[in-house]
């Protein structure tokens, strides 16, 4: 393993269980088993680190939806089984960590998004939303990259709106109140029948 794999590798798992202000380079340093030094001549600075470390933390994230979206029956049933994945993942990492993060997603987003080739690129859901369509679950006549780009900025709202944080939401309400209903107004006729089969049974997608 090279030693920008490794040190970003340790960098995540620090950062999730920790937060990032809790971890250092010194013991960032120790953890991986490289030197500061080392560390200083592939990342910049902290920031630079936790950025790149983001950045692959998306890449990676990005992978698992598409390898969902690629092996689920059709696009409703990959949608339930990335909620499931993503209530997982919600209570792996400690709770500072998400409000750490937040300072860092304008430059994350601009290395990652910085053209329409690299918004379809890293984007899972351009994939599942192309798949829809295919499908006939998703109504052909909309915008992809539109559609696509505003599942994003409600994403980032969510993470980033004091009024909402104020609401208090569980995750299941805000799948059920924002995301699913979205989801539903861009269905087909018969995408709508199949999203309400699986919303009648989405305790089960949504149980740890």
């Amino acid at each position: 393993m090279e030693a920008r794999e490794k040190i970003l590798d340790k960098a995540i798992e620090l950062f999730l269980n920790l937060g990032i202000r809790n971890v250092t380079m010194d013991s960032l340093a120790a953890e991986s088993g490289v030197s500061k030094r080392t560390i200083y001549e592939l990342f910049k600075d902290k920031d630079d680190l936790v950025v790149q470390s983001l950045r692959e933390m998306i890449i990676r994230h990005n992978q698992d939806m598409l390898g969902i979206i690629s092996e689920a029956g059709n696009v409703i049933e990959a949608i339930f089984m990335i909620m499931k994945m993503e209530a997982q993942r919600r209570g792996s990492f400690a709770r500072v960590f998400a409000e750490d993060i937040k300072k860092y997603f304008p430059v994350v987003n601009a290395s990652l998004y910085s053209c329409k080739k690299s918004l379809k690129e890293f984007s899972a859901s351009f994939t599942l939303l192309e798949k829809g369509i295919r499908e006939g679950i998703f109504r052909k006549e909309m915008r992809l990259d539109l559609v696509d780009n505003f599942l994003h900025e409600l994403i980032g709202l969510m993470h980033n709106s004091d009024r909402l944080r104020m609401l208090q939401p569980t995750g299941e309400e805000v799948l059920s109140n924002i995301f699913l209903p979205y989801f539903r107004g861009i269905c087909t006729p018969e995408g709508v029948i199949l999203m309400d089969k699986y919303t009648e049974n989405i305790n089960d997608y949504l149980e740890i």
